[in-house]
């Protein structure tokens, strides 16, 4: 009696496995991303100045710094997330570094909405500063916490840039009321537009 338990509790335990191995493979084929494209905000700056304090850095040429967000889905089930952040200013040159991976869940919320659930399982911090680089892992607790999110999401295009696609993301934990059958409850500023080029 004893190895038929064993048994059945065993075959429970692959088919939660291939369960859990659906799940993470439900990344729908129109957010997939390559190893060369990723989902992509950008605003760095085109524009910088020249640096005309005394010092080490005097008459160099300093870019006005920006931030840049990328996302990256595969098939598997799996995320990637990279942010990088450039704050130039007289004097001081800052670089941050923040990357995380982990699983990546598609579904739909009780609104019946797209979301996708993030769950980050390791990553880094890096910061530059005045040419001196220091890093370190991304504690467990800030993984599980700020960097594991649900977002809701929608793919689509503007006639205004035709080059472009775009993943409309609404962060559901800051703004848990967006509801994209009621558009009044949702503020513009709320949307972050991630894009790719158009094939």
């Amino acid at each position: 009696m004893k190895p038929l338990l064993i048994l059945a509790l065993g075959l429970l335990s692959l088919q939660g496995m291939a369960q859990t191995a659906v799940k993470r493979k439900s990344v729908p084929d129109e957010v997939i991303t390559s190893d060369s494209i990723s989902w992509t905000i950008s605003t760095l700056s085109s524009v910088g100045y020249v640096n005309t304090t005394p010092g080490p850095y005097y008459n160099s040429y300093k870019s006005g710094g920006g931030m840049l967000v990328k996302f990256n889905f595969k098939k598997n089930g799996r995320f990637s997330f990279q942010l990088y952040v450039q704050a130039n200013s007289y004097g001081t040159d800052t670089e941050t570094w923040t990357e995380t991976e982990g699983t990546v869940e598609f579904k739909k919320d009780a609104k019946g909405q797209d979301i996708f659930v993030t769950k980050a399982e390791k990553g880094v911090y890096r910061v530059t500063k005045n040419g001196r680089t220091t890093s370190r892992p991304i504690p467990r607790n800030e993984l599980m916490g700020q960097h594991s999110q649900t977002f809701l999401w929608q793919k689509t295009t503007f006639s205004d840039d035709p080059n472009h696609i775009y993943l409309l993301m609404v962060d559901m934990e800051e703004h848990p009321e967006a509801d994209v059958n009621n558009p009044s409850t949702i503020k513009p500023e709320w949307v972050s537009k991630f894009h790719i080029p158009a094939k």
